[in-house]
């Protein structure tokens, strides 16, 4: 099998000591990548979840085909590591045990990813391309460990890409380009079951594919089989969606609709955010070398425009969602960065092929990113351990920390009044709790466990309308818990729902030694009926 050489552009090679330097870059790659795995599960060992990670092991309590915020990988990963590690934790599964797949996944991804660059543009743009992936914060910490759809997203969308890159780059034999189609439909099914990007990234690559002269390749059935198999694959988020009035679509691109003119402050946040996520650097190099790469002669068919293709497409729809009004999160760009990284490898190998020589200013950018994240993981770490609650005062973190910690201490406490059962796991006398906003009910899930369901009062639940149904509690007490913030509100709208509202003491929710905040407390007395959701449940 060979490389078809007609849509390469040339590139440089390294005039330095041959196998033996080749061998030096595989090893530092494999290094980087055995690091990077060790940082990232030391890190889901210390970090208490996130919002987002804690919503989604509060929603993830039940078997479904999808679910309201994304499609339902992300979820079903959660459920799977519950059920396998329940024999031996009980109900309490560690965050760290829960993250683990999270992290592997990244491990592999970064291997997929390394192998794609090297075989295109050898060992050196590879080492580069690993290490800018490494050292980006979004893909050391979120993407690598967290809870979020973007682990298996960025998993399954580095394999799709690696296969259709050998399928497009290289000629084979017809039943081996078969099986490579068959499987990157399988890839992009997967991709498409872990969040809506997918769809963008599909788009992309049948762009490139339309455009260029691998449209030929469309003249057999493979490609269609295996879009066929992407969209049999990726239907359970269709059925469920069709089954609950296509929630889920609505509320995604209604996220990205704006009113009025231009935000400007949305899309400087979404600029910076990028720059923030990925390194300012690294994000400038990369669009610097893709750009430049793309204006080389010969390139439109080439694999640099196919990574273009792939990714270009979420950088600018979601950085441009600001122009008209919309507010886009910097995150969602960022899985179309991950196919600019290998062409920002192999501008910096090849120059330094050309000056035989290191590139110094990229070692040293590199060295600048690892010293950054070393002094942030350091102060996560600090923090965590040590809250200093006057500095935490005087620099308004305190929101901050409520939002990113575990609430410690409610559950015990709770307990001790009698306002909470036993921790056993049962179906019959459960209380019902009740929270204002979808964020608080994510932590008090996460701090009261199994033992009790857990639902939201507000015109913006999530997941939560979709699980217990408050109508099982008509004539029974339900306690409600939130943070002091915006309680008394969420009372006086819940109150025509009960006979009566009885204020409790409240509860200190700790961090180390220290009282965070005091979370407030209410009963519900005699639920009259079922309290209202925004949402159908079917």
């Amino acid at each position: 099998m060979t490389a078809n050489a007609s849509h390469l552009p040339a590139a440089p090679r390294r005039q330095l000591s041959g196998s033996k330097l080749q061998r030096t870059d595989y090893s530092a790659a494999a290094l980087v990548i055995m690091i990077g795995t060790l940082i990232r599960s030391g890190l889901a060992a210390l970090l208490d979840p996130g919002i987002d990670e804690a919503y989604a092991v509060a929603v993830a309590t039940q078997w479904q085909l999808s679910w309201f915020d994304h499609p339902p990988m992300v979820f079903w990963w959660v459920k799977a590591m519950r059920e396998i590690a329940d024999p031996v934790f009980g109900g309490d599964v560690p965050v760290l045990v829960l993250r683990l797949p999270f992290v592997f996944a990244f491990t592999i991804t970064s291997v997929v990813m390394f192998d794609l660059t090297q075989r295109r543009w050898g060992l050196r743009a590879g080492l580069w391309m690993v290490l800018a992936l490494s050292l980006a914060p979004f893909f050391m910490v979120s993407a690598g460990s967290w809870l979020v759809p973007d682990g298996p997203l960025v998993l399954f969308l580095s394999l799709t890409a690696w296969l259709l890159d050998r399928i497009l780059f290289f000629e084979r034999a017809p039943a081996s380009e078969r099986r490579l189609w068959l499987a990157a439909g399988l890839t992009l099914g997967l991709a498409g079951l872990s969040k809506y990007h997918a769809a963008l990234f599909a788009v992309g690559a049948a762009f490139f594919i339309l455009a260029t002269p691998h449209r030929r390749r469309l003249m057999t059935p493979a490609p269609w089989l295996a879009a066929a198999i992407a969209g049999l694959v990726a239907s359970p988020v269709l059925i469920w969606n069709g089954q609950h009035d296509w929630v889920s679509f609505l509320f995604q691109s209604s996220r990205g609709v704006g009113s009025g003119g231009p935000n400007w402050s949305g899309l400087a946040r979404s600029v910076f955010g990028q720059a923030a996520y990925l390194g300012p650097w690294t994000l400038i190099a990369a669009l610097a070398a893709t750009i430049s790469l793309l204006g080389v002669r010969g390139t439109r068919a080439g694999p640099v425009a196919f990574l273009a293709a792939l990714g270009l497409p979420s950088i600018i729809l979601f950085t441009a969602v600001p122009l008209w009004g919309g507010d886009a999160l910097p995150h969602w760009q960022m899985p179309g960065w991950l196919f600019l990284l290998p062409i920002l490898g192999h501008a910096i190998a090849s120059r330094e092929a050309r000056r035989h020589q290191p590139h110094r200013a990229a070692k040293g950018f590199a060295v600048a990113a690892a010293a950054v994240l070393a002094f942030a993981l350091c102060a996560v770490t600090l923090i965590r351990y040590t809250p200093p609650s006057s500095l935490v005062a005087r620099l308004g973190l305190k929101t901050l920390l409520v939002e990113s910690f575990t609430w410690r201490g409610l559950a015990d406490k709770l307990a001790e009044r009698g306002l909470l059962p036993p921790p056993v796991t049962t179906t019959q006398g459960r209380p019902l709790i009740v929270a204002f906003n979808w964020r608080e009910a994510s932590r008090l899930a996460e701090a009261l466990g199994p033992r009790v369901p857990v639902l939201v009062f507000s015109d913006d639940p999530r997941g939560f309308a979709f699980l217990a149904d408050s109508a099982a509690w008509i004539g029974s007490d339900v306690l409600f818990i939130g943070s002091p913030n915006a309680f008394a509100r969420g009372l006086r709208s819940a109150l025509p729902y009960f006979s009566r509202i009885d204020l409790q003491a409240p509860v200190g929710v700790v961090i180390g030694n220290q009282i965070l905040f005091e979370a407030e407390v209410a009963i519900g007395r005699n639920l009259i009926s079922h309290l209202p959701l925004p949402h159908p449940r079917r």
